[in-house]
């Protein structure tokens, strides 16, 4: 084989690889659309009907794809669920983490948290009535926003704000709280302010005197960044 034909055969080798490439490019975002759109309907479902009242045909009908193609992305409706839940908690993470970074006070962190996750139930009831009518599984909740919530807490301890007689009690007792306030807010049993209310009695739940506590969870909530917003 000559120069210029090793030359044109390289050639086309490169061109071939390059849309070979781009094929798969576009394969790649297809099923991520794909795969976004099953967990969007199910976001809705879950939240409007329940977790064992959806079934996978809604789910496919409300995504706009066939009922077979489900099983592309997902084995189980459990699954899809895990992989929802782990979704929306690390998104909620997410915001509260960039109001978080504009303070640095321990006690002022961990304020802006729960309010920003009882606020966030009624910007976007959504997401919050997905996790409460789930009674969203301890593993997910705990991998996603335990470690946060701890370490905000060891902070504070370190810091010399906060006073538990056992830290895994108070994250428990706190989280708890946290999910019946949020059930309430949904209900519209509570009343502006339940953010800065809520937040107070978890920092006095820490240790900190009511007239600090107080202070602190109303401090003025820091905004998210541009562009931060889910």
């Amino acid at each position: 084989m000559g120069a210029r034909e090793v030359h044109e055969t390289s050639g086309v080798s490169v061109e071939r690889a390059e849309e070979q490439r781009a094929a798969g490019g576009r394969v790649e975002r297809r099923k991520a659309r794909t795969r976004a759109a099953l967990l969007a309907a199910a976001r809705e479902l879950f939240a409007s009907s329940g977790f064992q009242d959806t079934a996978i045909a809604e789910i496919a009908e409300r995504a706009d794809i066939a009922i077979g193609s489900f099983y592309n992305y997902f084995r189980t409706k459990e699954e899809l669920l895990d992989a929802l839940l782990e979704e929306e908690l690390t998104r909620q993470l997410t915001l509260l983490q960039a109001r978080q970074e504009q303070v640095g006070d321990p006690a002022e962190k961990i304020a802006v948290a729960h309010r920003h996750l009882v606020l966030s139930a009624r910007e976007d009831p959504n997401w919050a009535w997905l996790i409460v009518r789930l009674e969203v599984p301890y593993r997910v909740a705990w991998t996603v926003l335990g470690d946060a919530a701890e370490q905000d807490l060891l902070d504070g301890i370190e810091a010399g704000e906060f006073a538990v007689a056992d830290t895994a009690l108070a994250l428990k007792a706190s989280g708890g709280a946290l999910f019946a306030v949020i059930h309430a807010e949904l209900a519209g049993e509570l009343g502006e302010g339940a953010d800065c209310a809520h937040a107070e009695g978890v920092l006095r739940s820490f240790g900190l005197d009511r007239a600090k506590a107080a202070e602190i969870a109303r401090r003025p909530l820091p905004a998210l960044p541009p562009g931060a917003a889910g």
